[in-house]
């Protein structure tokens, strides 16, 4: 049994807890109050439909574009405000997060004003509201971090493993520091302690993120510090990355690797398996071939290099083993399998099968992404990638 009544308002959600005893009377008036605003407001059709036994708890309804979904459960109940205008998610507005950002202006507008009337209702009701502060600056997200009542740790007098930057210099609050972003553009914000060797760094009105004291450092510390930017090597600036193909090109190279039949596509992805290699995107080496069974299978040509009882800087590998193939490649990482399980594919249908390494932006990023362009520009000639 609850004792207290309180509720709480986070993005477009309502959500009441109290003794079912309490709480659920006060939600029913309140959709009372709601139909008497102009709210049609019903049973969920998508619980009637599949799940009828939970329709007395579950509801749903709108007022215009403004949509909402209502529940009942044993300590309380909620509703969920949401949209279908601006929608990401492929089921539909009701399963998209951020909600409330999502919804068009004048929406938004309408919801803040609905939900004035829902929490003046419930707070003459007798609940008390226990919602998280409304936060709009990075600065007041920040502050509101830092006086948690929930942060039970000093950021004071801290020991220096804790707040000692990139050159070994003691880091204070309140101070300016700089740092690069992921791709190596110097930035600045002023700096709060978080927790261990983390602290707040407030960029602008708007943005702040969280950095080790190891990523912070001064302009005039070391010579380096001062260049305005430096940016890493990444796909997204390789032109190769943005070559799009006619269709033209595109059929050449399919036609291309039909005519080379199953010999000579095991040439082709040989040769691909052979440049992962290369650049470090596979460990080990691998090579496909035909068995005497006429089946396509695959062997480790150069297994794992160890030194013990040979002399310094001389490598001896494992002898050649064969790899099981199907149903899916074994014996290796999963990012090996995903490479060699397409290249198998590609061989056996002379289909294009690689595409899904390459569908995002983001592989233009990382450590090693400066290469995906390359990989990428070798697929597309052997008609493996589209």
């Amino acid at each position: 049994m609850r004792g207290d009544k309180d509720f709480s308002i986070w993005n477009t959600s309502i959500a009441i807890r109290g003794d079912k005893e309490i709480s659920h009377p006060t939600f029913l008036r309140m959709l009372d109050m709601m139909r008497n605003r102009g709210f049609v407001v019903g049973s969920d059709p998508q619980i009637d439909r599949d799940y009828p036994i939970l329709s007395e708890d579950r509801f749903a309804g709108n007022k215009g574009e403004l949509l909402f979904v209502g529940e009942k459960y044993n300590c309380g109940a909620k509703l969920e405000f949401y949209q279908e205008i601006n929608v990401e998610n492929p089921n539909g507005g009701r399963y998209d997060f951020n909600k409330f950002e999502k919804m068009p202006y004048l929406l938004q507008k309408r919801f803040l004003l609905e939900v004035r009337y829902m929490e003046q209702f419930l707070l003459e009701e007798g609940f008390t509201c226990d919602s998280e502060p409304v936060l709009k600056t990075s600065y007041e997200k920040v502050f509101h971090e830092l006086n948690s009542p929930s942060r039970h740790w000093s950021s004071e007098n801290f020991p220096d493993y804790n707040a000692l930057d990139k050159d070994g210099i003691r880091i204070n609050n309140g101070e300016v520091k700089y740092f690069r972003d992921r791709k190596g553009t110097l930035m600045r914000g002023t700096v709060y302690h978080n927790i261990n060797n983390m602290w707040w760094v407030i960029v602008n009105k708007d943005h702040y993120t969280n950095l080790a004291a190891f990523e912070l450092f001064d302009l005039d510390t070391v010579p380096e510090n001062a260049i305005k930017k430096l940016i890493r090597r990444s796909g997204h600036n390789n032109p190769k990355s943005r070559f799009v193909p006619t269709e033209g090109q595109l059929k050449d190279w399919k036609r291309r690797a039909k005519q080379a039949g199953r010999e000579g596509r095991i040439q082709f992805a040989n040769a691909i398996l052979g440049y992962l290699y290369e650049i470090g995107w596979v460990s080990r080496k691998f090579q496909l071939f035909i068995k005497e069974t006429k089946r396509l299978g695959l062997v480790e040509t150069e297994g794992n290099p160890y030194f013990l009882g040979m002399r310094m800087g001389e490598k001896k590998y494992d002898p050649p083993k064969s790899i099981p193939l199907y149903p899916m490649p074994q014996q290796m990482s999963g990012t090996e399998s995903g490479w060699v399980e397409n290249l198998r594919d590609y061989v056996t249908y002379g289909k294009p099968t690689v595409s899904r390494w390459f569908c995002k932006d983001r592989n233009g990023e990382g450590g090693q992404a400066y290469l995906w362009p390359e990989v990428r520009e070798r697929l597309l000639h052997i008609g493996a990638h589209v």
